[in-house]
């Protein structure tokens, strides 16, 4: 298989040629070198990485996957402020819907944002439902991250009176009802997700 011929969701099957060193960065799970070219070292999809120029094997049990793993997108609700970081559980694992997760994430104050956070209440409130990713694993709960753009609140209630908040700016909130002002650290699609979800 050469490169021009090489494309995202081509079915390769283990041992598979797929390319050199010098196109892509081979992925240390699904693929192999030998003598600078890059083989599969299991059956299943191709997925390229454009910017990064990675690519790797993926398959069916990786997208229906229930476990969670570093670099994995999660949606869930604020469940508790603590003083230096919040806690939450996951609703959605890279757009996969979980019952009665049991999962738990935490978001410590120095991973919510790329700008300077003096208050975890300047960024996140009980009930807000954020989006978050997945940096590492600590004991039994998941160290998250929103300091990405996507990342954040994608949807807030008014503090004093539950109204939806609607966004007036990078990080403000306002409440049409009762006029309430608030903070948060908001994904740039707040209120607006469009989340291809799935069981």
């Amino acid at each position: 298989m050469d490169k021009k011929s090489l494309k995202n969701d081509d079915l390769v099957l283990t041992g598979q040629y797929l390319g050199v060193v010098e196109e892509f960065l081979p992925d240390k799970q699904s693929t192999f070198v030998k003598d600078g070219q890059i083989y599969a070292t299991k059956s299943g999809f191709i997925d390229i990485d454009n910017e990064k120029r990675k690519i790797e094997i993926k398959t069916h049990q990786e997208k229906d996957r229930k476990t969670v793993k570093i670099g994995d997108i999660v949606i869930g609700p604020i469940l508790f402020l603590r003083q230096y970081s919040v806690g939450t559980n996951f609703y959605t694992i890279n757009q996969k819907i979980h019952f009665n997760s049991s999962y738990f994430g935490n978001i410590h104050v120095s991973q919510i944002s790329d700008r300077f956070i003096e208050k975890i209440q300047d960024a996140f409130q009980i009930t807000d439902i954020i989006r978050a990713r997945v940096i590492s694993l600590n004991y039994n709960e998941f160290n998250l991250s929103t300091s990405r753009n996507d990342l954040g609140v994608i949807y807030a209630d008014c503090v004093i009176c539950g109204t939806p908040l609607d966004k007036i700016g990078y990080n403000k909130l306002r409440c049409e009802r009762c006029g309430n002002t608030e903070t948060r650290k908001m994904a740039n699609d707040y209120r607006n997700v469009s989340e291809p979800l799935r069981f």
